[in-house]
């Protein structure tokens, strides 16, 4: 008994010693912390639908048909990736900012153009197929929340993207990504930015 009372008094000493921020999250911020959950969910169905040949066939059984798809959509887009990639440093393609890839110029050769179109149509496809079963997997989304699970999809996008290839801004202005510069050996490391108020 004077154990629990002595816990008691000290729990209540130390009250004023700790001190608790609630931290409030936007509606928006949950939900993009929501998207990007759902977007590395599907790519652990990947990862477990894709690991072993007989394992994976057991996998995809476990799968419902709204699952397969958005799967199967991964994989089109890992087995076109390097294609998708080439177009981009061609800068014949570009990141659009709802999220889709867009063309920006068409190669001459008819066979070459053609193949183009064929290979954005699957890629724009499938990232359409990701986009709506990472909202009918969250019961906090609905259709009307689709520009900003686009936006999400664009930003993730965007962040990945390489040296050359181009993006378009939220503005709808296009931009080419810069390669980052390495500091110079030696060169201080920037200081961590100072918060207001401190």
């Amino acid at each position: 008994m004077s154990r629990a009372l002595a816990a008691l008094a000290l729990l209540a000493a130390a009250g004023g010693c700790i001190s608790l921020k609630p931290v409030i999250l936007d509606r928006k911020t949950q939900l993009e912390n929501q998207v990007l959950g759902a977007f590395q969910r599907l790519e652990q169905d990947l990862i477990l639908t894709s690991s072993v040949r007989g394992e994976a066939q057991g996998q995809a059984a476990k799968l419902s048909p709204l699952q397969r798809e958005a799967v199967e959509a991964m994989m089109v887009r890992e087995f076109y990736r390097d294609d998708i990639d080439a177009l981009k440093q061609d800068q014949v393609v570009g990141e659009g900012n709802q999220g889709l890839l867009v063309v920006l110029s068409r190669p001459e050769a008819p066979e070459r153009a053609a193949e183009m179109d064929r290979l954005v149509k699957l890629e724009n496809e499938s990232r359409t197929v990701i986009i709506r079963r990472v909202i009918q997997t969250n019961r906090e989304l609905s259709d009307k929340d689709l520009p900003l699970v686009r936006s999400i999809f664009y930003r993730l996008n965007r962040q990945t993207a390489r040296p050359g290839d181009r993006v378009q801004l939220e503005s709808g202005q296009w931009e080419t990504v810069q390669a980052k510069e390495p500091a110079p050996e030696g060169a201080a490391k920037p200081a961590p930015a100072k918060e207001k108020g401190k």
